[in-house]
């Protein structure tokens, strides 16, 4: 959806291979995607494509699931349930800088395989690409666009119009369900926990804990934890029982390493005179788990946990672009598919208004559900 609009805002020459603006950075490639013509004699790929058509409608369904719900939650319950479904993704604002390095990733490889598929479906279905290239949008997002040739687009059956549409929400959908499989795989031989950082000075650190570290389990007051979230509630419900703070609290945590050896740090109570009673409110460490199957792959602890969330945040983006773009919010695909349909059925003027009457109506079920 971005692409589409910086797309439009281009501004260059159509002959110029390179373009540079305040909004992004521009290279197209000299293709025209005719590799792909062979691939017009597999009626299973046009199959494909069919189900892709069927998937924008589910998660069309989804998104107004997901959407109305809150509302009626926001409207009848007095306030909704959670956080808000929908989060743009701004640097900085909505998403620190270092968890959008960790999105950036997954965020590239699914728009450009988004349009990778916009460009098979329309040169299987006989539809010229008139134009494709890689862009840097805003400085940061790496992104790549596909321009069908609009008139051929046009005048070309609904079908396949709406396959071309949906092409590109099919691709993200294979790319969610494929990275999530990779997940499961990794994640079934359980879990190992990494130190993802550690505070300069505090007691761990004194201790001799490391960032990267991998360990089997870890003993606080001699109870045992093998995962993050079971260590992060058991120190939770000690806090809130302590008055919410720790700092009164004596904390005996021994790490378990992988090869059964033991580190042990001691985290006091705060003494009556001491100057920083906020380092006596942790231990200083930042945890995570991670798939025993990447440490057993020789990945060390930091480099197995980047792994694993640049793959989970992959499959998350992969998935809530699928479902954005499946809502019809005037430029996404599912837009033009209800377009399509509605101009098909009614003709182009009632078709039209039904379409931006149905855009309208999504945007303002959309807006309540953004969380900034």
């Amino acid at each position: 959806m971005l692409t589409t609009i910086l797309w439009k805002l281009r501004g260059e020459r159509e002959d110029s291979k390179l373009s540079i603006s305040p909004l992004i950075v521009l290279l197209r490639i000299p293709s025209s995607f005719h590799i792909f013509d062979t691939l017009r004699r597999y009626r299973l790929l046009g199959l494909l494509f069919d189900v892709g058509i069927v998937a924008t409608f589910i998660l069309m369904a989804e998104f107004y699931r997901l959407t109305v719900s809150r509302i009626l939650q926001l409207l009848f319950r007095g306030g909704p349930e959670g956080v808000a479904p929908i989060m743009p993704i701004i640097p900085g604002v909505t998403i620190s800088i270092e968890t959008f390095l960790y999105l950036l990733p997954g965020l590239s490889l699914a728009i450009i395989f988004h349009e990778l598929s916009h460009a098979l479906a329309a040169r299987y279905e006989g539809i010229r690409v008139k134009s494709a290239g890689f862009l840097i949008a805003l400085g940061v997002l790496p992104a790549a666009f596909v321009e069908p040739d609009e008139d051929e687009l046009t005048r070309a059956p609904t079908r396949s119009k709406l396959r071309v549409y949906a092409a590109g929400i099919l691709a993200n959908i294979v790319v969610f369900a494929i990275l999530s499989g990779v997940i499961i795989a990794l994640s079934h031989g359980g879990t190992y926990i990494a130190i993802v950082d550690v505070e300069p000075g505090s007691f761990a650190y004194k201790a001799g804990i490391r960032s990267g570290d991998v360990f089997y389990s870890i003993t606080v007051n001699n109870t045992v934890f093998h995962s993050v979230p079971e260590f992060a509630k058991y120190l939770a419900n000690l806090r809130e029982k302590n008055g919410g703070t720790l700092a009164n609290v004596t904390l005996v945590v021994i790490f378990q390493t992988l090869k059964g050896e033991n580190i042990t740090v001691v985290k006091p109570s705060v003494p009556p005179s001491a100057p920083d009673r906020e380092l006596y409110e942790r231990i200083g460490i930042y945890l995570a788990d991670i798939p025993s199957t990447l440490v057993k792959m020789g990945f060390s602890g930091t480099t197995a946990y980047t792994v694993f969330i640049v793959l989970t945040l992959a499959s998350m983006i992969n998935i809530g672009l699928a479902i954005i773009n499946a809502a019809p919010l005037f430029i996404t695909d599912g837009a033009q598919i209800i377009r399509d349909i509605a101009v098909a059925k009614l003709g182009e003027e009632k078709g039209g208004l039904l379409a931006t009457l149905v855009s309208a109506i999504t945007l303002l079920v959309l807006l309540p559900n953004i969380q900034l």
